[in-house]
């Protein structure tokens, strides 16, 4: 199944550790990014994040190959699950720049919609949910 978003992720010297990878703890950053401007391509629309938030409820990361500093790093996002009050995101980061664009690592975020006035998860509003599953046709076999 394919990708459709993608977000090139500016790497920074302060991203690396002492042997010039890039560590570990930013690749939670680099999902949110690109997390982000997923919602801002997908919803396309002002989301207010306080009153239809979102809470990150689990995060996993495989790690394939060492990402240095030089490389052209994309990171790949979708949707891969969709259900009443949760989505799973699932990330591919790829290093463009490398012959076969070889896949550095891969991620998922369990994302929970969320009432943070109320402090308790929601149902997704129904505007997000339309926008997803016709922006992920590989949903519509699943839901």
């Amino acid at each position: 199944m394919d990708y459709k978003h993608s977000v090139k992720i500016q790497l920074r010297f302060a991203d690396t550790d002492m042997l010039g990878h890039i560590n570990n703890a930013f690749f939670l950053s680099y999902m949110e990014v690109a997390r982000m401007s997923y919602f801002s391509e997908v919803l396309a629309e002002e989301v207010d994040w306080k009153k239809e938030g979102i809470i990150l409820a689990k995060a996993e990361v495989e790690y394939k190959i060492p990402i240095f500093i030089e490389d052209d790093l994309h990171v790949q996002i979708r949707v891969d699950q969709i259900s009443s009050k949760s989505f799973l995101i699932t990330y591919r980061f790829i290093k463009e720049n490398l012959p076969n664009r070889p896949l550095a690592a891969t991620g998922s975020t369990l994302m929970v919609c969320y009432d943070y006035q109320e402090n308790k998860s929601i149902v997704m509003p129904r505007v997000w949910r339309e926008k997803i599953l016709q922006y992920e046709p590989h949903l519509a076999a699943k839901t």
